[in-house]
């Protein structure tokens, strides 16, 4: 009697962990569909070049970009600028560099001018290579256009990278985000980014990184088809 009792309680709880287990997937599952259905869906391809020279611990670049969006069917913007790198320590580097770009409005363009400063302490694990970048960005806008003040932006982004010497493919991961320096609130991370791609070998001077990335904000969800090539001088 008593076994059966524990084999029907043992049934019961199974039971009822298996209703709740579903009922969370469930729910979970739901609050996810209703997510993406409350946000703008949008698809856009960013290309990215640079070139680059290295002078002993120090590396300078002119780099390029343009980046479509409403399902690559506009140019969201194009800009151009520089940018430089400083080995402090094996495992740290610092760096700076500043953008030109033109926005493309609904009947007008947009000239908006962005610097930026970082940290990137990095480090290897067997075959791992990893980094976690810091860096602060400015926009400012003109003021015949707009009188937003200039945007300040704190981005810190992870990345993990798988290396082969033996490879010419690089696998890599990153996770991005984005918040905007006003006042500590947690509603102002406004964007969230992540990447699955690779890095691929070209040449010994040239590399070509290739990925896909999902961006995630309050109102709009968007995937982007990436390509960025890169020359060392």
């Amino acid at each position: 009697m008593k076994r059966l009792q524990q084999k029907n309680r043992f049934t019961f709880n199974k039971s009822m962990i298996n209703k709740k287990t579903i009922s969370l997937i469930f729910l979970l599952s739901f609050s996810i569909v209703d997510n993406l259905l409350a946000k703008e869906n949008d698809l856009g391809v960013w290309i990215d070049l640079a070139a680059t020279k290295k002078i002993h611990a120090a590396t300078f670049g002119v780099v390029g970009q343009i980046y479509t969006h409403q399902n690559c069917s506009t140019l969201e913007k194009a800009g151009l600028g520089i940018k430089g790198d400083y080995t402090v320590f094996p495992w740290l580097s610092t760096g700076a560099g500043l953008m030109f770009m033109e926005f493309k409005h609904p009947g007008y363009y947009e000239l908006k001018e962005r610097y930026y400063f970082q940290l990137e302490p990095s480090w290897n694990s067997s075959k791992f290579h990893f980094s976690f970048r810091e860096r602060l960005q400015v926009t400012h806008y003109p003021e015949a256009l707009t009188f937003t003040p200039a945007n300040k932006l704190w981005r810190n982004r992870f990345e993990a990278c798988y290396i082969d010497p033996s490879w010419k493919l690089e696998p890599l991961i990153d996770l991005e985000s984005l918040f905007l320096l006003k006042e500590w609130n947690l509603k102002n991370f406004t964007e969230f980014r992540y990447l699955l791609g690779a890095n691929y070998h070209l040449a010994r001077n040239q590399k070509i990184k290739f990925y896909g990335m999902l961006t995630e904000s309050s109102t709009l969800s968007r995937f982007i088809i990436g390509l960025a090539y890169e020359i060392k001088l």
